[in-house]
Formats: structure tokens, C-alpha cells, sequence
């Protein structure tokens, strides 16, 4: 673990139990459902919990760090529940990193499920979640057998991650915006967690949410979200096999093997995944020339990434950024 980390250790499932010791710890000054915290030498935590019904929480966590803090989740594993978190989540790793793109993420896993969180330092961080217990769930999704409802009552440790959707970055734009109005944002939060909940469900019917985690170690857990912000944090470098074995301390086939078992995809794969993703995301919402989002990328000239796009997408990046032009 770095020098000077500092470790908050918290029940997820009672929001108070943080509360209580950033309060104590650091500073922080709680007024009922809320915490601030903005120190010159921890930088700010602004977290807000609403309590729906018991032991079903909503809540906003904002973060600009100065120092490095690692979050220990401790759960009860008498208390059964599913907790989702969507946005700019931080880093679920075993080292702060100053070079994270914090690319917006789902991340869904059960009570049973441990993990550390480190956040990393000067970048605004900003999550929704919900905790929700699993006899709770059915009140608000279709019950029939599928996927999720069937994931949902695995006593087992799982973990679902996955990259955002359009839905999902619509849910968090909207949230962002409703979270500034005092009056709407706790019906709001509640809304549109459950629509999270929902899409999740439509996802279950879909691929029978494909990116599942099951039995893995939280060092392990951690190693890998270490490793994939490693080769996410610059799309111009090419994740390089020899330098990633000899960082981690494994083999090739061992490192292969526990990343593709979290991520479902080889290293390789997985980069050119989320390579192909972001140049998507850059076509619709930035006004950079297909060029320049080529150069960005790390593709050697336009031909190649045009290729790239096509086989992924079914149309070439000039046919996605006219639609989109359409749209607007």
C-alpha cells in the first residue's frame, strides 16, 4: 500500500457509519443525511443518503481529494443486498493514480462481495448509488426467471462491472442536473436508480449480463481493476504484455487468465474495446475532426482507425458523426 494512504474503514451497509468517523477523523460536519467536508489539507468529501424504506438507501457521493484515501467495505453477511454504483466511480484499486481517465462505470455486486476502494487525488469524483435489500428487489422489477433475478438471490460473492451505454450516460446527465434542485433530487435519485435497476434487467434478457464475476479473491479484484486503469489510462499507448507481467508478478498466461475471467475479454481485446468506445463517444460529443480523434487514439493514420470503427460498428466514424450532426 502507498505511504500516507489514508484508510476509512465503513459499513456499506448503514451510510452513518462513515459519517461518524470522517466526522471524527477528519473534520467532516454531518447535518442529518448530509456530510461536508473541504479541509485544506483532505481536500473535500460532500457526500448526501436518503433512507427510502428501511435499509434501502440512494446517495451521492462528490470527491476532490488532496490526500489519497482508501475505503475498506465491511459487510454484515448476515444482511443480504445488492449494491449498484454509476459514474465517475474512482479507482477500485490497490494504488491511487493521478493518470486515471475515470471513465464513467457500473459497477453492481452483492453483499458478499469484498473489496477495497482507493480514490484517487485532484480530480473531481462523483458517484450515485443504491443499496437495496434483495427482498426489496422484486418490488421493482419483473420477476420472472431470468438472469438477474436469479443473480440477485446467489448467496455467493459476485461482481457485474460494465462500461456505460448511452441510457446509462443519460441517467447520469440527468442526474447531475436534478441532484442542483433541492426540491426534485430525492425523488429524482430514487427514479432514476431504479431506472438503473431496470435497464440492468433489459440487459439480463439481452446477453444474460455476460460480464459476471464470480469466486474471485478481493486481491485479485483489486490487481485487476489496477491493471485495467493501467492500460485505460492512455489509448495511445498499447498495452505492452512483457511490461504489464513484470509489474504484476505473473506470467503471461496466469495475468491472461485472471483479467480475462473479470473482464471476459484478453487484455488486448479489451483495450481495443474501449479504444473503439471512446472514439465513438468523441464522434458524438466533441466537435474534434475524425483526424484528430485518430491521432488522439493512437491509430497510425486515418485509414486504419476508420477501418477499426467499421468492423466494430458497421459504419464508418464520417457516417456516425453525420448522423449525428442530424440529431442537432
Amino acid at each position: 500500500m502507498e505511504e500516507n494512504i489514508l484508510e476509512i474503514r465503513t459499513d456499506e451497509t448503514n451510510p452513518n457509519s462513515s459519517y461518524d468517523l470522517i466526522e471524527k477523523e477528519f473534520g467532516g460536519v454531518v447535518n442529518g443525511n448530509h456530510l461536508m467536508l473541504d479541509s485544506e489539507k483532505f481536500g473535500v468529501i460532500d457526500m448526501t443518503y436518503y433512507e427510502y424504506f428501511p435499509r434501502m438507501f440512494c446517495g451521492v457521493t462528490n470527491l476532490n481529494l488532496k490526500v489519497p484515501i482508501r475505503v475498506l467495505n465491511q459487510t454484515g453477511k448476515k444482511e443480504h443486498f445488492v449494491s449498484i454504483r454509476i459514474g465517475k466511480s474512482g479507482d477500485f484499486t490497490s494504488e491511487t493514480k493521478k493518470k486515471s481517465t475515470l471513465l464513467n462505470s457500473l459497477y453492481v455486486y452483492n453483499s458478499n462481495q469484498e473489496f477495497y476502494i482507493d480514490y484517487s487525488i485532484n480530480q473531481p469524483i462523483r458517484w450515485y448509488y443504491m443499496r437495496i435489500p434483495v427482498q426489496m428487489i422484486d418490488k421493482f422489477i419483473y420477476s420472472s426467471d431470468h438472469k438477474l433475478n436469479e443473480l440477485i438471490h446467489k448467496k455467493e460473492a459476485w461482481f457485474y462491472y460494465d462500461t456505460l451505454t448511452p441510457e446509462y450516460d443519460k441517467i447520469i446527465s440527468e442526474l447531475d442536473f436534478y441532484m442542483q434542485d433541492p426540491v426534485v433530487k430525492k425523488g429524482m435519485l430514487l427514479s432514476k436508480m431504479i431506472e438503473v435497476l431496470s435497464i440492468l434487467q433489459k440487459k439480463s434478457f439481452e446477453d444474460g449480463l455476460e460480464n459476471v464475476v464470480y469466486g474471485v479473491h478481493k486481491n485479485d479484484l483489486n490487481l485487476m481493476f489496477q491493471l485495467k486503469d493501467d492500460i485505460l489510462s492512455d489509448f495511445k499507448e498499447v498495452p505492452d504484455l512483457k511490461k504489464l507481467m513484470k509489474k504484476y508478478g505473473m506470467s503471461e498466461s496466469k495475468l491472461q487468465k485472471t483479467f480475462k475471467k473479470v473482464y471476459k475479454k484478453p487484455i488486448l481485446q479489451f483495450f481495443n474495446h474501449h479504444r473503439l468506445e471512446e472514439a465513438k463517444h468523441m464522434i458524438t460529443h466533441t466537435d474534434k475532426d475524425l483526424s484528430q480523434i485518430s491521432v488522439e487514439l493512437g491509430y497510425t493514420d486515418l485509414t486504419h482507425f476508420s477501418k477499426r470503427y467499421y468492423a466494430k460498428f458497421g459504419e464508418r466514424p464520417s457516417v456516425t458523426r453525420k448522423s449525428q450532426q442530424k440529431i442537432h
